[in-house]
């Protein structure tokens, strides 16, 4: 209903730009190695935004009643803020796979077969499996008052294993997963398994932690929680209100020259890939943080009109909230080091596999005190076993400012690629 919205809408507002999009998806569970449960689901939503005497205004609905969507967004205008927005004009679009017809295709039983797959490989373990094959279609629309009108369609495929067993009486729990527009392929998941047998061997040992400050390794799937700080720090909403430690060090060092950290929707097949963003702004590759200093900030159309900057891309909406600036493909550079330079770099320390997130005193400004819920004990550069009820704490800001070595694999944890990072000045608790 995207075209009569916003006809009704241009009779009544100074400009308008709406975004509609669907979803459908289907999920599979596993239990004790069988398929156990599964689901689908659908949803089908339009947002609008009005700018009306120089105000604000946004409504979304599931329902295709444009008069009524209309309607709400200039209410919503009455009690909005003043803002200046510039609305993006049609232009060519870079290229970026979003979609992959083989997944989109796939059957109830193309996703079991992957789930068996996985299930045969860790047979030989003695451990309780679980897991769940994840499988989304869908398709956006962005278009605008000034004449954009784009479109593009989306698959996603996710799996997710986790085994796990009773060890010293603790339950042990290990996690990996895959991520992409296109099933998983064989080799991903000959990789994913030889990873979690890798970390049931480390286990089968406890060893316990050295407390105190030191040099830990963080491997990807423990950094999100942590680079969490960092993506906050950079929107430009957060600089434009002044809450963010960054907001005065653009063009200057504030991290790690080994510290790279690039936003990039053009990576064909991942999550966060776009060709434009959800208010019509082309995508293109954006370093925010190059060799450790302030390259860019995120903007949507909004936060980019109240300081007199260009829009990044990097404006996303759901049905029911107005656009926000927030990242896309998150992208930490690799180094050079090997695992086993890794493991030397933290030499009597700790490995973090996964942090327990949610935690944070401070998430801005990048204090942090989270438990790990899965940590290995290095001595000698080498992993010597399980280190069981570990918290570690310190600043972010500041550890990444002293980043001893970056590692030279990349791995994708839902939208953001990451090698293992090891920092020093740790406090272990």
């Amino acid at each position: 209903m995207i075209a009569p919205l916003l006809e009704r809408a241009a009779r009544r507002a100074t400009l308008a730009d709406a975004i509609e999009q669907s979803d459908e998806t289907t999920l599979l569970e596993f239990a004790g190695g069988r398929p156990v449960r599964a689901s689908a689901s659908y949803s089908h939503g339009t947002a609008l935004r009005v700018v009306a005497e120089g105000k604000v205004g946004n409504a979304g609905s599931a329902v295709e009643d444009p008069d009524d969507l209309v309607s709400r967004a200039l209410a919503s205008a009455q009690l909005g803020e003043v803002a200046t927005i510039t609305l993006p004009h049609p232009a060519p679009l870079p290229t970026v796979v979003t979609h992959m017809p083989r997944a989109a295709s796939a059957s109830l039983g193309d996703l079991t077969d992957l789930g068996h797959l996985v299930r045969d490989r860790l047979g030989g373990e003695r451990v309780e499996l679980g897991l769940s094959v994840e499988r989304s279609v869908g398709m956006v629309r962005v278009a605008n008052t000034a004449g954009l009108d784009a479109a593009y369609d989306v698959s996603l495929v996710s799996l997710t294993a986790e085994v796990s067993r009773m060890q010293e009486g603790r339950r042990l729990v290990v996690r990996a997963g895959l991520c992409g527009a296109d099933l998983p392929a064989l080799r991903d998941l000959e990789l994913l398994v030889a990873m979690l047998r890798q970390r049931l061997g480390w286990a089968e040992r406890e060893a316990e932690a050295k407390l105190g400050r030191q040099r830990v390794g963080f491997l990807p799937t423990a950094l999100p929680p942590l680079l969490l700080s960092v993506e906050q720090a950079l929107l430009g909403k957060a600089a434009l209100h002044g809450g963010s430690p960054l907001a005065r060090k653009r063009g200057t060092r504030a991290y790690s020259e080994q510290l790279t950290l690039v936003d990039d929707p053009l990576l064909d097949g991942r999550p966060g890939s776009r060709p434009l963003d959800d208010e019509g702004t082309a995508s293109r590759r954006l370093p925010l943080v190059q060799a450790g200093e302030v390259a860019a900030f995120l903007y949507d159309l909004e936060t980019a009109g109240r300081v007199g900057a260009m829009p990044t891309g990097h404006g996303r909406r759901t049905t029911f909230g107005k656009p926000q600036p927030a990242c896309s493909n998150l992208v930490v550079e690799p180094g050079t080091a090997t695992w086993d330079e890794v493991l030397g770099a933290v030499g009597d320390g700790l490995i973090i596999e996964l942090l327990r997130p949610g935690t944070q005193t401070n998430v801005m400004g990048g204090t942090f005190a989270l438990p790990a819920m899965l940590a290995w004990r290095v001595q000698g550069g080498a992993v010597t076993g399980l280190a069981p009820e570990v918290t570690v704490a310190g600043n972010v800001h500041d550890l990444l400012s002293r980043v001893v070595t970056v590692g030279a694999d990349l791995t994708w944890v839902g939208s953001r690629a990451m090698p293992p990072l090891v920092l020093d000045g740790v406090s272990v608790f």
